[in-house]
């Protein structure tokens, strides 16, 4: 508590006059007999009242103050304020001698002040009735006294000034207010009982009747004062940056978050225009929403705010109007700092949309750049595509290093990139694939006076790392819209023809043609027989383990399709998938797949086997069937297999196409129960999008980023960040191909969740899984890697 401030060094400045103007009157005036009287009467009743207050005390000495100023002057009334304050301040301090004379003398010009005030009201008042004197006296010296005890309050205590402790200090001024006047009246006048009484009705009456107005007035200002303390404390206490504009857009106030993120003071800013701290290219925005805000509109936008360190802070504000009496005289609003919100999405973006090596498009980007293309030059000009594939980059990486492997990829994209014309559009779809979209074609000719380009700037060497290294590229070539109408066949029709040129001897193009009909005669061979496989039984399933890495066992199986034709003998499903997927035949073989998975897995457990998660892959075309989730839960029921023994796994790649409608059914199959997981994550984008949004239990890390896990720091650094991503939002991590006990161990040490892959098993059937899964046990119990291995 800080008793001494400016305010409180007033009154004990006016508490020594009073002494001064006391010791003048005794010294003056030798009639004593009747203050010595009135003083001996303070200290009878300041006595008790002081050990358990109870207003009494504070109304004898206001009585004696104002009978002596009315009778005898100002210089009479300051000896009853000495005796009194002296009086109590001998009583309430421990020990007596104790004093604090500061307070004392502060408390003595407090009530000097009091007095003063009643005695220039009595000026004014003398004409009026007697009662009006002493009621007009009594309620200045009692409510100045009041306010004088606020000030104090607020400058020394720091409580509002209309608080509740002053509240309950008008209450108690009522008391004196009502028998002070009384008492004093019959002191000055005599007056008979009738009329004594009913002056004690009439003051009782008139201060209920005051006591209720000042009250609700005092409750009132006080909900004010409490409404204004909750403001400030938002206001000031806030996370976030909290302001106000005038109708010009300058700041009239800030609260210390801005100086906390800005570094810029309060003062420095105020009366300083908002788009004095923006970008020059967003003024023109931010004043649009500032008049909007003005008109009564409400706004959010994003802003980029130069900090007094130099720094740009990304801010997300959201502002109204600041209205008063019905008129808009300013703007009130929120700065959010999403500095690391947008630079994270940046990273995001980054990652999602650019290869990490070369800064050239991705595959997503690049698809993106086809849809744009072909919509400007539809109908319009030729455009062409490019695919190109380095011939015997593998050689590079094995012999030198995928380090080494990685700076040639960096080096080729800066050559591919000067051959070709402006406008161009240079991507890398992964490995050694690059893609380039040629808009506004004249003709063939010069897609193909392109393609030389190339081909004879990468004959020049490379030299990495003290080494020369040699490269060729092989390019297939498409035109559009003569070899395809669509981004689909485009592309397809690029590759085939890349894959022509590298059958060719690689180190050329070629441009697609009516001979790669061959290629699509084959896949025709593989549509035909497709379609009577199922009825033909030559579709079968291979298990492959899963081993959960925590526990070291055996934790569930995926189902993979084989397929046996006599015509054309043992298919992979690289081979036949595409086709299926193609022309639709997928949906039927898919819940082939999936009966049979469901089928075989309840069986076992109808057996003894212990349960566990069988998981199959579904198709792009499978997921945006309206069918497929009544497809499942008909499967489910028939098979009579629980829900949670089924995975659902996808592609990263099915998040692109409908994405509504994909997330929907997603939701829907998980509602039934199962586990949805995504599979060969890394090689595309739209996971980044979508895992925030759906609650995903496991992701499947694409195998190519485990092949090179020993030989590519850059790989393991991604695999780390996967994980980390992952576990981040509770999925689980199971890493596809693991195939040495040095990717497991660095897997292990990295906290992945499982791992799948020719170490463990390679895929097999279901008579070989019984024997290799749970054959080496001695029961039906699962099988514990670190026991046995897996051939």
């Amino acid at each position: 508590m800080k008793d001494k401030n400016l305010y409180t060094m007033v009154l004990f400045l006016t508490g020594i006059y009073t002494t001064y103007i006391c010791m003048g009157f005794l010294q003056s005036n030798r009639n004593w007999e009747s203050v010595f009287l009135i003083c001996a009467l303070i200290c009878i009743v300041d006595i008790a009242p002081t050990k358990s207050p109870n207003g009494l005390w504070y109304n004898g000495a206001t009585l004696a103050i104002l009978f002596l100023m009315y009778s005898k002057g100002i210089s009479a009334s300051t000896v009853p304020i000495i005796v009194s304050t002296l009086t109590f301040f001998l009583l309430a301090s421990k020990p007596f001698y104790r004093i604090n004379w500061y307070r004392l003398f502060s408390t003595l010009g407090m009530y000097f002040i009091s007095m003063v005030c009643a005695a220039t009201i009595l000026e004014f008042t003398s004409q009026l009735p007697l009662i009006v004197q002493i009621l007009c006296i009594t309620f200045v010296f009692e409510y100045v006294n009041l306010i004088i005890r606020a000030g104090i309050m607020k400058f020394v205590n720091k409580i509002p000034f209309f608080s509740k402790t002053t509240l309950l200090e008008i209450i108690k001024v009522h008391v004196s207010f009502l028998v002070v006047p009384i008492f004093m009246y019959h002191l000055l006048k005599q007056t008979n009982p009738m009329d004594f009484l009913t002056e004690v009705i009439i003051a009782a009456f008139l201060m209920l009747l005051i006591n209720f107005l000042i009250t609700a007035f005092n409750k009132h200002i006080y909900k004010i004062e409490e409404s204004k303390q909750r403001y400030k404390s938002l206001f000031d206490h806030n996370p976030d940056i909290v302001f106000t504009l005038d109708l010009s857009g300058k700041f009239t106030s800030v609260n210390p978050m801005f100086e906390k993120l800005l570094g810029y003071s309060q003062e420095s800013v105020l009366d300083v225009n908002l788009l004095e701290y923006l970008k020059s290219e967003e003024k023109e925005e931010a004043v649009l929403h500032i008049k909007q805000a003005l008109l009564g509109i409400p706004q959010q936008f994003s802003l980029s705010v130069s900090a007094k360190d130099g720094t740009i802070r990304e801010l997300f504000a959201t502002c109204g109007p600041t209205v008063v009496n019905d008129q808009i005289v300013g703007i009130y609003g929120i700065f959010k700092d999403i500095t690391a919100q947008k630079e994270a999405e940046r990273l995001i973006h980054k990652m999602a949309y650019f290869d990490a090596i070369t800064g050239l498009p991705n595959r997503s980007k690049f698809q993106e750049y086809m849809v744009e293309t072909l919509e400007i030059v539809r109908n319009h000009s030729l455009a062409g595509l490019m695919f190109l594939d380095l011939d015997q980059f593998k050689q590079v990486n094995d012999t030198l290093g995928h380090h080494t492997g990685d700076l040639l990829l960096v080096d080729v994209s800066k050559r591919i990139i000067q051959s070709v014309a402006e406008g161009s559009i240079v991507s890398r779809l992964g490995g050694d694939e690059f893609t380039i979209i040629l808009p506004n074609l004249s003709s063939t000719e010069e897609a193909i006076q392109t393609a030389e380009a190339i081909l004879k700037a990468l004959a020049e060497p490379f030299y990495l790392q003290n080494k020369e290294i040699y490269i060729t590229t092989s390019i297939g070539i498409c035109i559009y819209p003569h070899h395809g109408a669509e981004v689909g066949t485009l592309i397809k029709n690029a590759d085939a023809s890349m894959y022509r040129a590298k059958e060719s001897g690689g180190n050329t193009y070629h441009v697609y043609s009516h001979d790669i009909q061959e290629v699509n005669d084959a896949k025709h061979r593989i549509y035909s027989n497709l379609h009577k496989a199922i009825e033909r039984e030559e579709f079968y399933l291979n298990f492959q383990p899963k081993l959960d890495l925590a526990s070291g066992r055996i934790n569930g199986m995926e189902a993979l399709i084989r397929w046996e034709n006599p015509e054309l003998g043992s298919m992979s499903p690289a081979q036949f998938i595409p086709v299926a997927e193609e022309s639709g035949l997928i949906l039927s073989i898919g819940e082939w797949v999936l009966r049979s998975a469901c089928a075989q897995n309840k069986s076992w457990q109808n057996d003894g086997f212990s349960p566990m998660v069988i998981s199959v892959n579904l198709s792009s075309t499978q997921l945006q069937n309206d069918s497929l989730v009544s497809t499942i839960q008909h499967i489910l029921q028939e098979t009579k297999l629980d829900p949670q023994w089924l995975e659902i796994e996808i592609t990263e790649s099915i998040l692109l196409h409908n994405t509504k409608h994909t997330m929907k059914v997603l939701k829907e199959l998980k509602e039934l129960g199962l586990s949805i997981s995504i599979d060969d994550f890394g090689v595309g984008y739209s996971s980044l999008s979508y895992l925030k949004h759906f609650s995903f239990d496991y992701l499947k890390m694409d195998q190519s980023f485990i092949n090179n896990l020993n030989t590519s720091p850059k790989d393991e650094l991604i695999i780390s960040g996967i994980i980390k991503l992952a576990h981040s939002l509770n999925i689980k991590v199971i890493a596809e191909g693991v195939e040495s006990n040095q990717q497991l161990s660095y897997l292990r040490e990295q906290d992945c969740d499982g791992v799948q892959g020719y170490l463990m098993s390679k895929p097999l059937s279901a008579d070989k899984f019984i024997e290799r899964v749970w054959g080496m046990t001695s029961s039906k119990e699962l099988f514990h890697f670190d026991r046995y291995q897996l051939e």
